[in-house]
C-alpha cells in the first residue's frame, strides 16, 4: 500500500515506512489541533485521535512500557508545538524527524 498525496508519495520509502510517516504526520497535526482547541477553551476530548499504538507497533516496539509512553508523548508534544496547520511541508519534515527519533529509541531498547 502506497500512501499518496495526489500522485506523489510522501517520502518515496518502502510502503511500511511511508505508512508510518503518514500516521506520524496525522498524529502531529491532530495533537496540534487539539492543543489549539484547548487553548481557545473548547473541550478537545472529542477530537483526540491517538495513533501511538499503531505507530509504535508498526515501528517494532514490542514492549510498550509506561516509560516509553511517557517519552513518546513528551516528544510528540514537542514536535506538535512546531507544526503549522497551514503548512503541510513542515508537517512532512517534522514527521520524518520524529520517525528518526523513534528509530533511535527503538535501537536503544534492543
Amino acid at each position: 500500500m502506497k500512501v499518496e498525496v495526489g500522485n506523489l508519495p510522501f517520502f518515496k520509502l518502502s510502503s511500511n515506512q511511508d505508512l508510518i510517516l503518514f500516521l506520524i504526520k496525522k498524529e502531529l497535526q491532530g495533537t496540534k489541533f487539539t492543543k489549539e482547541l484547548d487553548r481557545i477553551g473548547f473541550d478537545h476530548s472529542l477530537f483526540c485521535i491517538d495513533l501511538g499504538v499503531v505507530i509504535l507497533s508498526l515501528m517494532g516496539f514490542d514492549n510498550r512500557s509506561d516509560d516509553l509512553w511517557g517519552w513518546y508523548y513528551r516528544v510528540m508534544d514537542s514536535y506538535a508545538d512546531k507544526v503549522d496547520l497551514y503548512d503541510t511541508r513542515t508537517a512532512h519534515e517534522l514527521a520524518l524527524d520524529f520517525y528518526l527519533e523513534l528509530r533511535t529509541q527503538l535501537r536503544s531498547e534492543k
